[in-house]
């Protein structure tokens, strides 16, 4: 179990990161138990303005992955994501399927289901954009037994513009790493498309060589 002392230290490594600007997105009111899972906070958070956890092809970690490094040693992988609505299933992760619903637009409701007939644990990130800014929630080595969903909420707190306000969000994104008993990503078709073409590479060349 991470010590109180840790989380502190990366709420204040949000805090550094944040502009101190007048009307700037920053860090507000936000806490560990802005997102709860299995009526469980999260074990660590970090804010980070200006960063997108979409960006890119696999997602964008760089707004976390510095802050969350001692919970774990593996590499990122984007599980899933899901702009701008609710969504009642999306994931790239064989095995496990997520849930996310807007609510007010602020605050809402979220699940994970292990869909495989075995039990999984990884590390489990889910970062919420909001305005110019993100928030990143850990769930260290989060165990889902086989068949099960675990329901947890989000809220948005932290503040955008002069007055304060709680932005809404604008995307989500699911992250994980250290997996155990979970399988690796489903290739996309393009995938398969060019790993066949290699081995039809290889079959032409290796008939030529018997030929000679």
């Amino acid at each position: 179990m991470e010590s109180i002392a840790k989380k502190f230290a990366l709420a204040a490594s949000g805090m550094l990161l944040a502009a101190s600007a007048f009307g700037a997105t920053t860090i507000g009111n936000t806490s560990a138990d802005d997102v709860m899972l299995a009526t469980r906070a999260s074990d660590a958070f970090v804010f980070t303005p200006a960063w997108n956890p979409q960006a890119g092809p696999n997602g964008d970690t760089s707004g976390f992955g510095t802050a969350f490094a001692g919970y774990g040693s593996g590499a990122w992988t984007l599980l899933g994501k899901q702009d701008g609505a609710s969504s009642t299933g999306f994931g790239l992760l064989s095995g496990l399927n997520f849930t996310f619903d807007a609510g007010s637009g602020t605050s809402g409701t979220w699940t994970v289901t292990n869909t495989a007939s075995h039990s999984v644990a990884l590390d489990l990130v889910l970062a919420l954009k909001a305005a110019d800014g993100a928030g990143a929630f850990l769930f260290n080595n989060q165990a889902i037994n086989a068949g099960q969903t675990l329901s947890g909420t989000w809220h948005i707190d932290w503040f955008t513009g002069n007055k304060q306000a709680n932005p809404d969000f604008s995307n989500v994104t699911m992250f994980g790493r250290d997996f155990d008993g979970v399988a690796p990503p489903v290739p996309e078709p393009g995938a398969y498309a060019m790993l066949l073409a290699g081995l039809g590479l290889i079959g032409v060349v290796a008939r030529r060589r018997t030929a000679q």
